[in-house]
């Protein structure tokens, strides 16, 4: 099997393409917020732990939605009403402003920090770089992988799609931080309402689904001459695709 750090490095080079890059990118994130609802995320965050998905329509009110870590997986979501401020952008950071009722942090407060540096408007990166969040239960580092095409959560696993020049890669991490699956050789199949990318190995084939503006959803499958053996729903995803 290659190694993840080998795996890593070639998938972002080969993202690298001159095509993609004069063209740029254009990120769609969703969050499943409620059972089967789901909802478009302004931001999310992605730990080993934890999984962290703000929504709402910008600034005023949103919904801070966490899926929490138990045996090996992500076991109890919370939902918190919470007041989303303007943007404070300087030297390369973007501070988003958060204020939950009844909980108060020292300065700098409750935020997310995300990037205008690393940014899915500079055409050299497909994914916008969300630093970290800042809320009541604590300070959360944010997965972040910049050339990727989709960054996905599941209850078990951390997913990330490389997609260049026709060839597609697949790595995942399980949610003890230990290392999942490395796939290369995959295929891409788009749709109005979903896209499905696919690989083979050794009899399984593993499966990623992940739903457009229009039929938000998706997810992480894996099959054996056509039985599914195991199916995970997405928790929150990003998916990033060319202009």
């Amino acid at each position: 099997m290659v190694g993840s750090r080998a795996v890593l490095m070639a998938c972002a080079v080969l993202a690298l393409a001159p095509a993609a890059l004069a063209a740029g990118f254009r990120e769609e994130s969703f969050a499943q917020v409620n059972g089967g609802a789901w909802q478009s995320a302004r931001f999310w965050c992605d730990t080993p732990g934890r999984v962290l998905a703000l929504s709402g329509g910008g600034i005023g009110p949103g919904t801070l939605t966490q899926w929490v870590s138990g045996a090996g997986r992500l076991t109890a979501r919370s939902r918190t009403p919470v007041t989303v401020g303007a943007d404070d952008a300087g030297a390369g950071q973007v501070y988003t402003p958060l204020t939950f009722a009844g909980s108060s942090a020292p300065a700098p407060g409750f935020f997310v920090h995300s990037s205008n540096v690393e940014n899915v408007q500079d055409p050299a990166y497909r994914l916008t770089h969300v630093n970290e969040f800042r809320v009541p239960a604590g300070s959360f580092d944010c997965r972040y992988v910049p050339q990727a095409a989709v960054m996905a959560a599941t209850a078990r696993h951390s997913v990330t799609v490389w997609e260049s020049g026709g060839r597609v890669t697949y790595a995942s991490r399980n949610r003890d931080g230990t290392p999942g699956v490395q796939l290369t050789g995959g295929t891409h199949v788009t749709g109005r309402e979903r896209d499905e990318y696919r690989w083979n190995r050794g009899g399984y084939g593993y499966v990623l689904v992940v739903g457009t503006a229009r039929s938000p959803g998706g997810e992480l499958r894996v099959e054996r001459a056509g039985r599914v053996l195991s199916r995970e729903p997405l928790l929150a995803y990003t998916v990033s695709r060319a202009r």
